[in-house]
């Protein structure tokens, strides 16, 4: 076990193939001051697409992403639009004004602990807010619409989770909705090594301090990929030809274990550093999966790369349900926010909630 976490080969991606896909397309990528966002867009640059637009509403990571697509690509024509996907009407303005052919819809919040204890914001993000740029999209005739999903949605524990796995199966039920012609699919993933709030910087930053090296449990494992996978499995998997809404994951080898990692990032360091055992956060598994009992695998054209479709044939939500959930995000507490999200998901699911008792 070395300091990278992969522990396997990286998986490639057809460089020359994306960018005959999309050197012609206008793009839009919300959250792009993120850092999949971010590599997603600098990724778009290099590719040479005829249009970039990036949407966040975080104003100096804004300003930082398009600054540095332009010193890459000062040529690419691009767009910064300020806005939050939670607010409709401008995200159907700024749709309208940029005519993307493809939306990447990367916006969303994604710390498991945080959401837990604010399952209202998760819900009116990474649910309402995917509502509000897929309605948006599709209107303003988007070709491809792309959700960046979480393995945290398959057999959800958390509120994150469980929004994104609720915002998964939104796109099929939208399309059954408006028989959109827009395709859409949404990818899952694991660890991306540095990016904002993963272990790694975590780690790092712990260890530079003098320690301790902070593990939740002895057991944890997670599933890694590098942001260069991860900007491949985007690009590639919104560029497939097939049809229908669905979900999609990429073979990420055997899960890593936290514990392991962090000592042989201890044993670079060359520091004495102590570990400390701090205990499962609310909503922590003690390892993530990247599809569950409730659907289907099946291969695609893309080598290690799956689609997973509900084996249950009412597993889709519609815009009613998301709009039943923003009224119970707007007016009740969080306890009972975070059990309706739960309940709706398994009742969509035909998943049998655990005994009480």
């Amino acid at each position: 076990m070395t300091g990278h976490p992969l522990g396997r080969s990286e998986i490639d991606f057809d460089l020359g193939a994306l960018r005959a896909f999309y050197a012609n397309k206008r793009i839009l990528i919300t959250g792009a001051a993120g850092s999949i966002g971010a590599d997603l867009a600098l990724e778009l640059a290099r590719l040479g697409c005829a249009h970039l637009a990036m949407l966040d509403q975080f104003d100096h990571g804004l300003i930082d992403i398009v600054e540095r697509v332009q010193r890459i690509a000062p040529r690419l024509p691009v767009t910064e639009a300020l806005c939050d996907v939670r607010d409709a009407d401008r995200l159907q303005s700024w749709m309208r004004k940029i005519e993307p052919d493809v939306v990447f819809h990367s916006a969303a919040l994604k710390h498991v602990h945080l959401g837990e204890r604010h399952p209202v914001e998760c819900i009116l993000t990474n649910l309402v807010g995917t509502h509000n740029t897929l309605a948006a999209a599709v209107n303003a005739g988007a070709s491809h619409f792309m959700l960046i999903s979480s393995d945290k949605a398959a057999a959800p524990s958390c509120v994150m989770g469980a929004t994104k796995r609720l915002a998964e199966l939104h796109l099929a039920g939208f399309q059954r909705e408006h028989a959109a012609k827009t395709r859409l699919r949404s990818v899952r993933f694991g660890n991306v090594i540095g990016s904002q709030g993963s272990v790694l910087p975590r780690f790092t930053g712990q260890i530079e301090s003098g320690g301790p090296l902070e593990v939740t449990h002895p057991d944890m494992e997670r599933f890694f990929m590098s942001p260069r996978e991860a900007v491949g499995l985007i690009l590639s998997v919104a560029a497939l030809d097939e049809q229908g809404a669905g979900a999609y994951f990429m073979e990420m080898g055997d899960a890593v274990s936290i514990m392991d990692l962090g000592r042989a990032l201890i044993r670079q360091s060359g520091k004495p550093i102590n570990i400390e055992i701090t205990g499962l956060r609310p909503g922590e598994k003690f390892k993530e999966q990247l599809a569950d009992e409730y659907e289907a695998i099946a291969p695609t054209a893309l080598a290690n790369v799956f689609r997973v479709t509900p084996v249950a044939k009412d597993a889709y939500v519609t815009s009613a349900d998301v709009a039943h959930l923003e009224a119970v995000a707007r007016t009740m507490d969080n306890a009972i926010v975070r059990q309706r999200v739960f309940a709706h998901l398994d009742e969509r699911l035909g998943r049998r909630q655990p005994a009480t008792g």
